[in-house]
């Protein structure tokens, strides 16, 4: 999976291991929740502090997107992710980098735009893109964002939309405009943060509050 506007597109699901494709949404993210509790799956935030360990990280994290992004150049992956404004959440799956997402985070604005999300081909349809979707969500919680745009070419206008995303901006213009770089031929989509919800949990919730209705 990924994302962004002219800056990403939606890769072609690689083959996966066949019980990894069998699995429901519930069941993976139970899966993933029961993997980040014994440290097998973990999703840290770089950013390009100057430090060996975070240069080494991002440089990891650029590898996957110049891989799965292959149309975009590979110097303005470069330049973006290892920008000082950027901020990336990165999925390490049993210590090893195997997707993430670069925004940038206008915390006067309290908005992030998202910029670059992919997941290695040896690692797609395995839930890996929603899970990291959902962990920015709470990301954005925590850091007081109430909402993240993106603009998105045609190919992963359907991945937005999956993940939350509409293309009916509600958000004033005046709280984005000119802190976005517009792309010509992109859709610009707006997914607004609810500090209400718990998004690593929500397909549980409704499982739950499923077979409650039921028993009633």
């Amino acid at each position: 999976m990924s994302a962004g506007g002219k800056r990403a597109r939606e890769p072609e699901p690689e083959p996966a291991a066949e019980e990894e494709v069998d699995l429901t949404p519930l069941q993976r993210e139970e899966l993933h929740a029961q993997q980040e509790r014994d440290g097998i799956l973990t999703f840290p935030i770089y950013y390009n502090d100057g430090t060996a360990d975070s240069l080494t990280k991002l440089v990891q994290l650029k590898a996957i997107f110049c891989q799965q992004l292959p149309k975009m150049p590979k110097e303005y992956i470069s330049r973006l992710v290892l920008d000082r404004r950027h901020v990336s959440l990165v999925c390490v799956y049993s210590g090893e980098i195997v997707g993430g997402i670069t925004y940038r985070p206008v915390k006067e604005q309290q908005l992030s735009e998202i910029v670059f999300c992919a997941v290695s081909a040896d690692h797609q349809v395995q839930g890996y893109g929603t899970r990291i979707m959902n962990q920015i969500k709470e990301e954005c919680k925590r850091t007081g964002i109430e909402g993240m745009l993106t603009y998105a070419d045609n190919h992963a206008v359907g991945y937005f939309r999956k993940q939350g995303f509409k293309k009916n901006v509600i958000m004033k213009r005046e709280r984005w405009q000119g802190y976005l770089k517009d792309y010509e031929g992109a859709t610009l989509m707006e997914c607004l943060v609810d500090p209400s919800i718990d998004y690593l949990t929500t397909r549980q919730t409704a499982d739950v509050q499923r077979e409650a209705l039921v028993k009633r």
